[in-house]
């Protein structure tokens, strides 16, 4: 009797493990991901095994968000899908604020605020002939973007092609736009730049440890050729992450005979 029951045990065990199996094979998985690319440096890209980034953004950051359900059981499912973006407050004292609701599997925003962001990816799904949708798990994402800075570090350069110094330079960083006026003495136009930063920040830039750079701004030429020496002029307005403005009226040495 003891023996006949072991058997019907192991037996039911062994069914239940088996059922077991087949449910969590046949239940559709949701695969999440998160582009997000900088106007400087590298995109990064978060999955449903790693959530979070390493490292803080410059603004503009363009987050493409998509999610994708797969099933091996040969069954047909429409899946429904929800992006919650949420602010996240600088302490425990203030409410997480929602930023952006969208409602796509994939859907692509482009981020000019900075600040600590969480993305809630909350999903359901059911099969094509039913009615009925069942919920799945949610998953979360954090990353943040980090404040904007302009700075005019110096005001002399010499460009004459030795290597040291040749270009006039801007250090930026979470810079949406920028607009960049060079003068001469008499008050004429020498160079313009502006846009957002996507479209004038010149290929190649590469970025501190910050998510700075160093924008090239002027090579000392007008027309093709060398300006003299002397005093000129630059106007730079800009608006930073979160809209934060710029305002700087600078003069520049053109030094041509020396290097720094």
């Amino acid at each position: 009797m003891k023996r006949f029951f072991s058997v019907r045990l192991i037996c039911a065990v062994a069914a239940a493990m088996l059922w077991s199996q087949s449910a969590v094979a046949g239940t559709p998985k949701v695969q999440v991901q998160i582009t997000l690319s900088p106007v400087s440096g590298d995109p990064v890209v978060l999955t449903n095994d790693n959530t979070q980034a390493d490292e803080e953004f410059n603004a503009p950051l363009r987050a493409r968000f998509s999610s994708t359900l797969t099933s091996d059981d040969g069954k047909e499912y429409e899946l429904r899908s929800q992006w919650t973006i949420r602010e996240l407050p600088d302490d425990d004292s203030q409410d997480t604020i929602d930023y952006l609701k969208r409602y796509e599997s994939v859907t692509e925003y482009e981020f000019t605020d900075w600040g600590s962001f969480q993305a809630v990816y909350e999903w359901s799904y059911r099969e094509k002939d039913s009615v009925n949708f069942m919920p799945g798990d949610k998953v979360l994402f954090r990353f943040g973007i980090d404040e904007s800075v302009v700075r005019l570090d110096y005001n002399a350069f010499s460009p004459n092609d030795d290597g040291i110094n040749d270009v006039f330079k801007i250090y930026a960083r979470s810079v949406v736009k920028m607009n960049i006026s060079i003068f001469n003495r008499w008050g004429q136009v020498i160079k313009t730049i502006s846009g957002p930063m996507d479209r004038i920040l010149p290929a190649g830039s590469t970025p501190d440890e910050k998510g700075g750079y160093l924008f090239e701004v002027w090579d000392g030429k007008q027309g093709g050729s060398v300006v003299n020496d002397g005093v000129y002029y630059i106007n730079v307005q800009a608006t930073g992450a979160g809209g934060r403005k710029y305002d700087f009226k600078r003069d520049i040495n053109v030094l041509k005979g020396q290097g720094n």
